[in-house]
C-alpha cells in the first residue's frame, strides 16, 4: 500500500502546477551600469550569440569600461541545473519547448541561472530570435528610435527590411516595449508564410480587429488558441515562455513537412470498448486505451503481429473499464516508456492495479494538460484537445488528440461529450480526414456541429455487443449527413490506415 500512497502523492504535484502570467520592464539599449549589460548578454545567449557585440574581447564580460564593472565575476555558463537547463524550468509547462528553443542557439538565460519564464518578451529580443532563426543578414533599420548603437540594431534592421515587423505611426519601433498576442500573431504569420482560416471566433476579436485575419491563420495552423472564456486576448503581453511554446510549435511543424516518412494506425477489434496503436517510420508507437480486461490477449496479439516490441507512449483516455482494463496485461508483457493519463482517478481494483504495475515498474507517469504538444515522434504533431476536469462524469475527462501527420489527421475522442465537443470547437481546429467516434457511437456524443467541423473522410466506430444501445442510430445518421464512410470494428474487424505519397488508405481484416 505504500507504493500506491506514494503514487498519489505525485499524482497531486502534478495536478497542482499552475500558470501565472506578469509582465517586466526591460531596458536593452540604455544600460546604466554594467551588472544591466551583462545579465542582457547572457540572456541572448553569452559570448556564442553576442550579436550586438557587446564582448569586445570574448571573455564572457560585457560592457566592462561601464561602472559598476566586477573583474572577478564568473560568467553564467547555460550548464543544465538538477531540475532542468534554467533553475524555474523544470517541470514548466513550456520547459521542453524552451530547450527546443536553447538547443537551437536562438536563447539563452539569466545570470542567476533562470530563463525568465514569465518575463514580458520585447519587441527587440523577438526580432532578434526571429532574425537568427530565418538566418536573416543584418541590415540598416529606419525607425527613429533604433540607433546604431542598440543591440539589436542589425536585427531590427533585417525584420524591417523582409517586411516581416514593422513600426509605429510615429516613426518609432518601441524595441523595448513588450509584444502583444495580437502583433506576435501578424509577425509568425509573415515570417514562416502560414495559411488558412480557423473556424473559430473570439469574442474579443471582431472581424473588424487589424489582426483578425492573423489570429486566424495562427489558430488554424494549431499555434496559437484561445481561453475558456472564448477570448483570445490580442491586446495581453506574451511572457518567454510563452514565445518559446509559439515559435516551438513552428519549428516542430516545418520539420515534420520535411521529415517525412509515413505511419500507420490501427483500430484493434476490441469487443465492445477502444484500443488504437500509432507506429512511426522512426519506429515509435504509440497505444492508446487497451478495451475490456479481457481484450488484453486481443491487444497483445495484435501488438505482437505488427512486430512492436515496445511502446513509447502507452495513453489511458479515462479509468472505464473498457478502454483501461486491456492496458494491465498490455503493461504486464510490454516495455513502457511513458504513460500519459486523464488524471482522473477511480475506485475500482482494475485502475488501482493499473496504477500498482505503473508504480512499481519506475514507469514516467504524466497527466495530459488541454492544449499541450506530445514529444512522441519527429514526423508526427499530437496535441491534447481535452483532458481531466472537475465533472464526476469521467467520460468528460477523457484525453482527446489530434494527431497530424503531412497532410493527414486523425481525431482521437475517446468517450468525449458533446459538451466537450463544444469547447473544443471554440478553441482549437477540430478538422480531420479520420475521425474516432466518440463513446463507441453514442447519444452523447459526435453532435452535427462536431461532425460538421471535422468533415471527416472516415469514421471509425469501436463497438462490440452490448446493451446500450451502441450506436445510435441518430449517429449514424448524423455521420451520413456529413458524407463520411463508416468503418466498424464490429462488422469490419480491426481497420489499418496507412499513410503514403497520395495521402492515405484503409482497410480491414489481414494487415499483418
Amino acid at each position: 500500500m505504500k507504493s500506491i500512497i506514494s503514487f498519489f502523492t505525485v499524482f497531486a504535484l502534478i495536478l497542482s502546477s499552475g500558470l501565472s502570467i506578469t509582465a517586466t520592464d526591460m531596458d536593452c539599449s540604455d544600460f546604466a551600469n554594467w551588472k544591466e549589460a551583462q545579465s542582457f548578454f547572457e540572456s541572448e545567449g553569452g559570448p556564442e550569440s553576442d550579436s550586438h557585440r557587446l564582448d569586445s574581447n570574448g571573455d564572457g564580460l560585457a560592457c566592462e569600461s561601464l561602472p559598476g564593472f566586477d573583474s572577478s565575476y564568473e560568467p553564467y555558463k547555460g550548464d543544465k541545473g538538477e531540475t532542468g537547463i534554467f533553475t524555474d524550468t523544470g517541470g514548466h509547462w513550456a520547459e521542453a519547448d524552451i530547450e527546443l528553443l536553447y538547443n537551437l542557439s536562438l536563447i539563452g538565460g539569466y545570470n542567476d541561472g533562470s530563463y525568465g519564464v514569465n518575463k514580458s518578451i520585447t519587441r527587440a529580443e523577438v526580432a532578434t530570435i526571429i532574425t537568427r532563426h530565418l538566418d536573416l543578414s543584418g541590415s540598416k533599420p529606419t525607425f527613429s528610435d533604433v540607433s546604431s548603437k542598440h543591440w539589436a540594431y542589425l536585427s531590427i534592421g533585417a525584420i524591417e527590411k523582409e517586411e516581416i515587423m514593422g513600426g509605429y505611426k510615429d516613426g518609432s519601433f518601441k524595441p523595448n516595449a513588450p509584444i502583444t498576442r495580437a502583433e506576435l500573431s501578424a509577425l509568425l504569420v509573415r515570417a514562416y508564410e502560414l495559411t488558412g482560416k480557423s473556424p473559430l471566433s473570439f469574442s474579443d476579436v471582431s472581424s473588424k480587429h487589424w489582426a483578425n485575419q492573423s489570429i486566424q491563420v495562427l489558430v488554424n495552423n494549431g499555434i496559437a488558441g484561445g481561453y475558456p472564456d472564448g477570448t483570445f486576448k490580442p491586446s495581453s503581453n506574451v511572457n518567454r515562455a510563452e514565445f518559446a511554446t509559439f515559435l516551438a510549435r513552428i519549428i516542430k511543424k516545418d520539420n515534420t513537412k520535411i521529415a517525412g516518412g509515413e505511419i500507420t494506425v490501427s483500430f484493434i477489434d476490441v469487443g465492445q470498448g477502444d484500443s488504437i496503436l500509432l507506429e512511426t517510420s522512426n519506429g515509435n508507437t504509440m497505444l492508446v486505451d487497451g478495451g475490456n480486461r479481457y481484450a488484453g490477449d486481443e491487444v497483445i496479439a495484435h501488438l505482437t503481429k505488427r512486430g512492436v516490441s515496445k511502446i513509447d507512449l502507452l495513453v489511458n483516455t479515462h479509468p472505464d473499464a473498457d478502454h483501461l482494463g486491456g492496458l494491465i496485461d498490455v503493461l504486464e508483457t510490454f516495455s513502457v516508456e511513458k504513460v500519459l493519463d486523464s488524471g482522473k482517478v477511480h475506485t475500482t481494483q482494475t485502475y488501482t492495479d493499473y496504477l500498482t504495475l505503473i508504480d512499481q515498474k519506475d514507469i514516467p507517469f504524466e497527466v495530459a494538460q488541454e492544449g499541450q504538444f506530445i514529444e512522441f515522434d519527429e514526423n508526427v504533431i499530437i496535441q491534447v484537445l481535452n483532458s481531466t476536469n472537475d465533472s464526476s462524469d469521467l467520460n468528460e475527462s477523457s484525453v482527446v488528440l489530434k494527431v497530424i501527420h503531412e497532410d493527414v489527421s486523425v481525431l482521437l475522442t475517446g468517450d468525449a461529450t458533446m459538451e466537450n465537443e463544444e469547447e473544443m470547437m471554440k478553441k482549437y481546429n477540430v478538422d480531420a480526414d479520420v475521425l474516432k467516434v466518440g463513446h463507441h457511437g453514442s447519444s452523447t456524443s459526435s453532435s452535427l456541429n462536431l461532425l460538421r467541423a471535422v468533415t471527416p473522410d472516415n469514421s471509425i466506430l469501436s463497438y462490440g455487443d452490448n446493451s446500450y444501445g451502441h450506436p445510435d442510430s441518430e449517429v449514424v445518421q448524423r455521420l451520413y449527413s456529413v458524407n463520411a464512410e463508416i468503418w466498424s470494428t464490429y462488422y469490419d474487424g480491426s481497420i489499418l490506415l496507412e499513410t503514403g505519397d497520395n495521402g492515405y488508405s484503409m482497410m480491414s481484416g489481414d494487415m499483418y
